[in-house]
């Protein structure tokens, strides 16, 4: 019950539905406005949700919360591939050796939050 609870409680925080997905990321460096950069990160990511405000996805490597990323991101072969910088807002341990991480996108151009939109429709009437 209390896991409902919560999960009711994030859906309403949220701006945009999350579409869940299963693509994969790679990062190979992180920043910080002030110049801070962590080069080199060579793990697996996995693309857990998208939304038109932001990303979920898994990681083996802890990376730091407030770091930012260039995306690269492709949702369909038929689709441009969607390349934006994004913002590492939270993060929280699955397990000993995955992390969960939630981002969001730093600026986004109004032709791919509409993208981000029509695929959500797309998917809503593959799930018909």
């Amino acid at each position: 019950m209390k896991e409902q609870q919560k999960d009711a409680t994030m859906q309403e925080k949220r701006q945009a539905k999350r579409l869940i997905l299963g693509m994969k990321l790679s990062i190979s460096d992180l920043y910080k406005e002030n110049t801070n950069t962590i080069t080199d990160i060579s793990s697996s990511i996995e693309v857990t949700d998208i939304s038109a405000n932001g990303i979920g996805f898994i990681s083996e490597c802890i990376l730091p919360t407030g770091y930012y990323f260039i995306a690269n991101l492709e949702l369909a072969p038929d689709l441009p591939q969607i390349i934006t910088d994004v913002r590492i807002i939270r993060s929280s341990a699955i397990d000993m050796e995955r992390y969960q991480y939630g981002c969001e996108f730093v600026s986004i151009a109004p032709n791919v939050r509409k993208m981000l939109e029509e695929f959500e429709e797309r998917l809503k009437k593959e799930e018909a």
